[in-house]
This record gives structure tokens, sequence and C-alpha cells, in this order.
């Protein structure tokens, strides 16, 4: 199709279909905006509400595009009333309407002198079979006893949005089912992004390209298993002990040149420690090692350190123990 536009000179005849002609163009230009840059839906507002007990419903002002990019405004809230409804489970929609208004005959010609563009508000015991064009606002459940309204269902509401490839903004927020003063918000920041949101669920596979840092929570440290020298967030525990938590503030006291068993466990399968000993006493060196005794189907898991130090020594112990679920 051709796209023309009014090109007005001096001199110039114009006719009724020139000003019609002028409006469509401006018309089919907003139109095609909103047909393919963007997801037909409820831009904003439109909400449904009620009072339980009540045959009619309020519908919040708002605006709409369907899949026309037809704007569909409703300028004020409006109640519509449910008591010619025969079924307990209506749907109720939004569409595009327009009539001619605002007749005159000023100049002896009978006419309409504007187009008023107006939503259509309408419930059906059917879902809309054209919902493009037929925006689904609510289901409504009816109570089958007084037919008032019982319940709002407004999980199959679809929400206006964007089309295209890439796409440069400041931040995005995002809305949330119910109120919250405290929306999802991704943001740039001067070397990446940045997200913030009080719970973030992910579904399915994340691959991740180079450093991820962060605190998990101090109960977690994996989900599965260990595999391929990396830890994905999993069924893993983590238990921290230390010799303060254990035997309170006054170091461990080792002789001179012997070994000490310091800390045992005991558990009838694999355990994982991370473990650190420090020697409290200057001057001093230690080595550190688990040993693992077998008796009676249990497992002894014995934490020894040995002073290489002439004299006696300090030291205090810290461990990271991962735990299987």
């Amino acid at each position: 199709m051709t796209i023309k536009r009014l090109n007005y000179f001096t001199g110039q005849f114009l006719e009724e279909n020139d000003f019609k002609d002028e409006q469509q163009y401006h018309l089919n230009a907003i139109r095609s905006h909103s047909k393919n840059l963007h997801i037909w839906g409820i831009a904003y507002g439109l909400n449904v509400t009620f009072t339980r007990g009540d045959k009619y419903v309020m519908v919040s002002g708002g605006m709409a595009v369907d899949g026309q990019g037809r704007q569909i405004i409703l300028d004020e809230d409006k109640q519509i009333d449910l008591f010619a409804a025969t079924a307990t489970t209506l749907y109720l929609t939004i569409s595009y309407d327009q009539s001619q208004s605002d007749p005159t005959e000023e100049t002896g010609v009978k006419g309409y002198s504007r187009i008023t563009e107006h939503p259509d508000i309408k419930y059906d015991p059917e879902m809309p079979d054209e919902p493009a064009t037929k925006i689904l606002l609510a289901k409504l459940i009816l109570d089958p006893n007084k037919m008032t309204i019982h319940q709002i269902v407004i999980e199959d509401r679809k929400y206006a949005g964007a089309v295209g490839g890439d796409m440069v903004v400041r931040s995005l927020s995002f809305l949330l089912p119910t109120y919250s003063n405290k929306l999802p918000v991704m943001r740039g920041i001067d070397d990446g992004v940045e997200f913030n949101s009080d719970n973030t669920t992910h579904t399915g596979n994340l691959n991740v390209a180079g450093i991820l840092t962060g605190n998990l929570d101090k109960d977690m440290v994996g989900k599965d298993q260990i595999i391929d020298r990396s830890v994905p967030i999993s069924k893993f525990k983590t238990h921290k002990r230390s010799s303060e938590e254990i035997l309170g503030e006054k170091p461990i006291e080792i002789n001179a040149n012997s070994e000490k068993e310091v800390h045992s466990e005991l558990s009838n399968t694999h355990r994982f420690f991370i473990t650190s000993v420090l020697p409290t006493t200057p001057d001093s060196a230690i080595e550190w090692r688990w040993v693992v005794n077998f008796h009676r189907n249990q497992y002894f898991y014995r934490l020894m350190v040995k002073n290489l130090s002439d004299k006696t020594i300090g030291v205090r112990f810290k461990y990271y123990d991962i735990l299987e679920e």
C-alpha cells in the first residue's frame, strides 16, 4: 500500500475527502505503531473490583490496545450491572467502538460533526472468541443461589508490552499481581546491570561466564553434587564449627613436639571439611590432619594437630562441614 499524506499549497481547493484523508493518515500511523511495535493488551488501569453480595462490578479508568493497534480508553470509572446475567461464570471484556456524534445543521445541511471513540464493555458466559479485539478484563464467579458476585479471577488478563530487537532504557520496573510500594527494578550501572528484588525465581539451566559473587543463605552451599570443578546451588548445607564455639575463648594447649586430637565428629557417611587451624603462640609451627576410624559401622572423624615447636603452644580451629541433605 502506497503511503500518502496531504501536501498543502496556496490556492489549493480542498474537499471533504481531503480532510478525511488527513485524519486517516495520522490514524493509520499511530495504529501501525501500536500494532507492530507493541503487544496488544491492557496498558494501565481497567481494574475490576466488587463488593461481595453486589450484582455489579466497577471498572476503573484505564487504557488498552487491541490487536489492530486501536486505543481503547475508559476515561472514568464505570459500573457494570449484572442483573440480567443468567450464568454463574461470566467473562468481562472491553473492545473498541466508535459512533458518529454531535449532530448539526448550522449550514442548512444535516450531519454529524464528530466521530466519538468509546469502549464497549460487555460480559458473556463464553470466553471471548477474538481475544485480541475483545480484551479480557476479568472472569466473574457468581453465587448460584443469589446470583451475586462471589469471586473475581484476573489471572488471564493480558497486558500490553513492547516488540522489537534492542531496547535502550535507564531502568525497568516490574508490576506485581498485588499492590506493593517496592517493585522489582532492573537498572544499568557503570559496569553492568543491577537487579533489585525481594524474591527472584529462576527455572531451568543457568550458565554463568565469569565470577559469581555474593552471599548465599547461611545454610546453603550447593544443590545436587560437586561435579566438573563447579559447585551448583544445591542440596548441600554448610555448618560452621570453631574451637571458641565448642570449647570457649581459651586456646587449646598442645605439649611440645606432640600431637593431640582437638576435635572429633561421628558420622555414617562421607564428610567434607573445609578446615583452618592457627597457632596462637608466637614463634610456633603446627601441622594438622583429619584421621578417620571405622568402628561398629560408624566413622570417627578426628582433627589431629601436631606441635612442631619445642614448647607448649595454643591453637584455635575453625571449619565448615558440608553436609548432604
